[in-house]
């Protein structure tokens, strides 16, 4: 007995460290998930986040990305609160994500759910997708200047026909930037993404929607795109068409984006597992394919690039809201 405790006591330094490296050895190793994830959409099925959400979800599969079996749950209602409380009673459990959008800032914002985007844990942001200012082909309109311009003079000389409540802020955006009285802006919802339709049969002037829904028309020479929301010029259809920032409006950007986010207090080892995926996914040559297919406009962030753009589009989007009067 006494020989053994002298051999251990001999050796002490070389015992500690040894017992020391246990943590930070376990700590090191790559994590993978271990059972079937579970990735949650707060829309409805055939809605642009769902569609969205099921390509890249069949696509990390296809590209043998992820080793278990995975699905996507639409848990849709409460203008996407629902599932995002299901996602935040998950806390600490990796197998479980979700693909999030700017309601997730808004919402709280305008106080209809408690939590916010801090919340959860940021993986990668992926995409973004503009707004377009559009009016029908002889709308006398000539461009976004002189749409900005005239609702300064008279805010209630046009009227905007909007989808739903990022389309309000991307109206906000730009008004707020004109210095626009918004009490007497005529703002008109429009549902299933008629504004187009809208503004040819001239119910409203200006339809403000994603190009995908107005690209049709455009093409056809039904309608003409005053300005963007981009805070640099796009390509293809609207390669001519001028952004808010270069017509003076600096501050009127205004993008819909598509984020992967996971529930709070996982791991950093977990947290770095789904952001290599989502990056080996957009380096793919499926996802280029899909991207221009969908006409998405490719922006990865990694984990901590995201969170910083959440941060930063939080306090934009509070700005814009409490102008336009959506602050609970």
């Amino acid at each position: 007995m006494t020989g053994l405790w002298t051999a251990w006591m001999g050796a002490p330094t070389a015992w500690l460290a040894a017992a020391l490296a246990i943590p930070f050895a376990v700590a090191a190793q790559d994590w993978s998930p271990q059972r079937h994830v579970e990735v949650t959409v707060p829309n409805a099925q055939g809605s642009s986040l769902d569609v969205t959400a099921r390509v890249l979800q069949k696509m990390w599969h296809d590209l043998k990305l992820v080793p278990v079996t995975s699905a996507i749950v639409n848990r849709a209602g409460g203008e996407q609160t629902i599932g995002y409380t299901y996602l935040r009673q998950r806390a600490g459990d990796p197998h479980y994500l979700a693909f999030a959008n700017p309601t997730l800032l808004s919402n709280h914002i305008a106080g209809r759910q408690p939590f916010n985007h801090t919340d959860f844990t940021p993986i990668a942001f992926l995409m973004t997708d503009d707004y377009i200012f559009a009016v029908r082909a002889d709308h006398p309109l000539k461009g976004g200047r002189e749409m900005a311009e005239a609702m300064r003079k008279q805010p209630d000389s046009l009227t905007f026909g909007i989808g739903n409540a990022t389309h309000r802020i991307a109206v906000g955006m730009v008004l707020q930037t004109a210095k626009v009285d918004i009490r007497q802006v005529k703002l008109v919802v429009l549902q299933g993404g008629t504004q187009s339709l809208s503004a040819m049969g001239g119910h409203i002037d200006i339809a403000v929607s994603p190009l995908a829904q107005v690209l049709p028309h455009i093409e056809s020479g039904k309608m003409r795109v005053l300005a963007v929301s981009a805070p640099k010029r796009k390509p293809g259809a609207l390669a001519n068409v001028p952004t808010w920032p270069e017509l003076g409006y600096k501050e009127g950007t205004y993008e819909t984006w598509r984020a992967l986010i996971a529930p709070k207090d996982i791991t950093a080892p977990q947290v770095a597992y789904w952001e290599n995926v989502m990056r080996k996914l957009v380096q793919s040559e499926d996802f280029r394919r899909a991207a221009e297919k969908h006409q998405w406009d490719v922006d990865f962030k990694d984990a901590a690039e995201t969170r910083k753009y959440f941060d930063e589009e939080y306090a934009r989007t509070r700005s814009v809201m409490t102008y336009l009067g959506l602050v609970n």
